[in-house]
């Protein structure tokens, strides 16, 4: 039976303390990954009524800054379903609503006891005036696909090994699995570190692009980081990451993607003084995000209990 977009919502408020803030007192990154993943992993589970792990992340913009004592509001919504997935739209807020923090967008696949996917068996419908949201993940599901199907990031001379740790129970949802926001917590870490090792300076992250899940990681497992400067640009940098686990699965590539930091030394976007790097693909990737970002940042509050992301999906339809 389908159940409507707004029936999927689920809700959750953090309180920024100070071990969660970064140096400019401003919440670190990785904590916000783990909780968008953590409350879109929620909405999964409880839609499909079984376990679930990340399979995508894409297009995650780090919006308004929050600081500690700051209380941050997420709400998820499971917008399309497939036979082993489901699409699923997370958003946090700050100052009591007014502000918009993050976006994220998601593929979570249902899995069975052994960790290999299963069917949904349960369908999702758009309500009256939220269809261009339905239309609008229709079309990015499609990018997700062909992103998918693509080509993994190639490593290049020099992209290096920069980090191999254990997947530990703790690291866990179910014991059996590594949780998808606990890896994007260590991930955004490795890759701070790449982007300091490239430029010396103090770097927010400022998005999170088209990181693939490609194979499960176990606990138990080995798992080996390898990470390399994609993009360099006037006061941001890209870093791009590969993923391999080694264990009782073989030795397999299972995830890769980008992160994004900005240099802000001097309290704001501060130059990058290094010769610009990156291939056509990272311009593209480059443009596209600070393009979208620009986007929601120009956003309101919407009326009612409608998604922030709405307004950007009826731009888009009617631009396109």
């Amino acid at each position: 039976m389908d159940v409507v977009v707004s029936s999927t919502l689920v809700e959750s408020t953090r309180l920024v303390s100070q071990r969660h803030v970064n140096p400019f007192g401003a919440l670190y990154g990785g904590y916000m990954l783990r909780w968008v993943v953590e409350v879109g992993n929620v909405a999964a589970m409880s839609f499909v009524e079984g376990d679930a792990v990340l399979g995508y992340l894409d297009k995650m913009h780090f919006l308004t800054p929050a600081r500690a004592g700051d209380l941050l509001k997420f709400r998820a919504w499971v917008v399309e379903s497939r036979r082993t997935s489901v699409s699923v739209l997370v958003e946090s807020y700050r100052a009591g609503g007014a502000e918009l923090a993050t976006v994220g967008r998601m593929v979570f696949v249902k899995i069975g006891l052994d960790g290999r996917p299963v069917p949904v068996n349960k369908g999702v419908r758009c309500d009256a005036g939220w269809e261009d949201l339905c239309l609008y993940f229709k079309r990015w599901r499609s990018e997700v696909d062909a992103a998918v199907r693509g080509e993994m990031p190639r490593a290049g001379d020099d992209w290096r090994d920069v980090s191999k740790f254990l997947a530990m129970p703790e690291d866990s949802v179910d014991g059996l699995l590594m949780d998808g926001g606990r890896l994007l917590f260590r991930l955004d870490e490795l890759a701070y570190i790449k982007a300091f090792q490239f430029y010396p300076a103090t770097y927010v992250t400022a998005g999170v692009n088209r990181i693939i899940f490609r194979k499960p990681i176990y606990v138990g497992d080995i798992v080996a980081v390898k990470t390399g400067v994609t993009y360099v640009g006037s006061t941001s940098v890209e870093i791009g990451f590969t993923v391999e686990a080694w264990g009782r699965g073989g030795v397999r590539h299972v995830a890769d993607g980008y992160f994004t930091f900005v240099n802000m030394s001097e309290g704001r976007p501060t130059a990058i003084n290094a010769p610009p790097r990156g291939d056509e693909a990272a311009r593209r990737r480059k443009e596209e995000s600070v393009k979208e970002a620009k986007l929601l940042k120009g956003l309101r509050p919407p009326a009612g209990a409608e998604p922030w992301l709405l307004q950007l999906a009826r731009g888009s339809q009617q631009g396109g």
